[in-house]
């Protein structure tokens, strides 16, 4: 009888071929905690569920973003997750909220700014001058915390989380410009830094043209983050590669000038794109143009005009297209006040959503949960971990959920 048990364990499911493991959980329903449980049947599953590749097929079908709202009264100290369902039988999308993510329970710190995200983990600055920078994964609750060398208040430090990919080895990787200045009063020099997870040491890299001033939505692609330069009259734009740690510069659409500084990044099916203002006669539109193969001028392609706008509201306008959905609708904030779906066939603004209740602003970033542990990806790091969220009076726990 124990004989006969023992090889009944050599077909266990656990022993099933690995494309076919990985097929069967990707299956799994995105609100069950089953595959969170998964992760704990041994070391294989463990590992295949922990994979990029794996991570990246549970929860691209499902565009998400984290928003965190600018009061105009108070500092803000919560971050809404929002998960963008799209529209069906002619509905147009919906805007989800999940629960916040709240300070000292799933982030950190509550003194913070958003800085960007990168296959699942979060990047945020903390303190008056950014001299502290956190690396989280807030499904597990965990975090890294990286300080700045130098910490001097007029550095002016700003950040970017990015994923290095070479011969099969995957590094987080942050960067950090900061412009040198002999005192306050002084112009200042863009310098920048590369800190390597896992290494615990910045190191020195070549001059950036400019120091990142704020990361749009989503401008990482093709292994490069990309910003806006602040130039009177805009002539580029600025990218860095983590995997060569190089700055470079990428031309800006043909019919744009530079004197109209409401210029937004983003990307449309993997390629990178841009929100220029233009107009016709006295009509203002905003152009989307897409840079079709990376690097190449030639390749800039207007895809989509956003025209019918809001009506003046004596200020400038600012469209920032957020996420393309399959329907053809783009999700884009409007001066970053509040979302607007624009309906391409239309032609014109057809919804407004606000996400929160919070008269002001709001800052939103893109970001898909994973289910990478950090302990994971960055070895040799000290790992922290948040204390489990306290039950509430029904026994259940009140913890973010990333896949509602």
């Amino acid at each position: 009888m124990d004989h006969r048990r023992k090889r009944v364990t050599k077909n266990e499911i656990t022993d099933l071929p690995v494309c076919l493991l990985e097929e069967i959980l990707s299956r799994l329903p995105m609100r069950s905690p089953a595959l969170g449980q998964c992760r704990l049947v041994c070391k294989t599953w463990l590992h295949l569920i922990s994979e990029t590749y794996f991570s990246k097929l549970q929860f691209e079908s499902h565009p998400r973003m984290l928003v965190r709202t600018l009061p105009e009264t108070y500092r803000s100290r919560e971050i809404i997750s929002a998960r963008i369902a799209e529209g069906v039988n002619g509905r147009t999308f919906q805007v989800e909220r999940s629960k916040k993510l709240v300070p000292e329970r799933e982030l950190p710190t509550a003194n913070f700014e958003l800085v960007n995200s990168c296959h699942g983990l979060l990047c945020i600055s903390e303190g008056k001058y950014r001299n502290v920078i956190h690396v989280c994964n807030p499904v597990f609750r965990e975090h890294i915390t990286i300080k700045v060398n130098r910490p001097l208040p007029f550095y002016l430090n700003s950040f970017g989380l990015g994923l290095s990919i070479t011969n099969d080895k995957y590094e987080y990787k942050v960067l950090r410009t900061f412009c040198l200045k002999t005192n306050r009063s002084a112009p200042g020099y863009p310098r920048a830094e590369i800190y390597t997870i896992g290494t615990k040491r910045w190191r020195r890299i070549g001059n950036p043209h400019s120091c990142i001033e704020k990361l749009d939505f989503n401008t990482y692609v093709h292994g490069y983050i990309h910003w806006i330069p602040d130039q009177k009259l805009l002539q580029f734009i600025c990218s860095f590669n983590f995997g060569k740690e190089q700055f470079g510069q990428l031309p800006l659409p043909p019919t744009y000038d530079g004197n109209d500084v409401r210029v937004k990044l983003g990307v449309l099916k993997d390629c990178l794109c841009v929100s220029v203002p233009e107009k016709v006669g006295s009509v203002d539109k905003f152009g989307i143009w897409v840079m079709k193969k990376y690097g190449v001028k030639q390749s800039w392609i207007q895809q989509y005009v956003i025209e019918n706008l809001y009506p003046d509201v004596g200020r400038l306008k600012f469209y920032e297209p957020l996420i393309f959905l399959s329907t053809g609708e783009i999700l884009v904030s409007f001066n970053g006040e509040f979302l607007a779906c624009y309906n391409t066939k239309m032609k014109k603004l057809v919804k407004k959503s606000t996400i929160t209740q919070t008269k002001g602003g709001i800052h939103a970033i893109a970001y898909n949960p994973s289910l990478v542990s950090l302990n994971v990806v960055a070895r040799g790091e000290k790992v922290r971990a948040l204390p489990e969220p306290k039950k509430n009076k029904g026994g259940v726990e009140e913890s973010f959920n990333p896949y509602i």
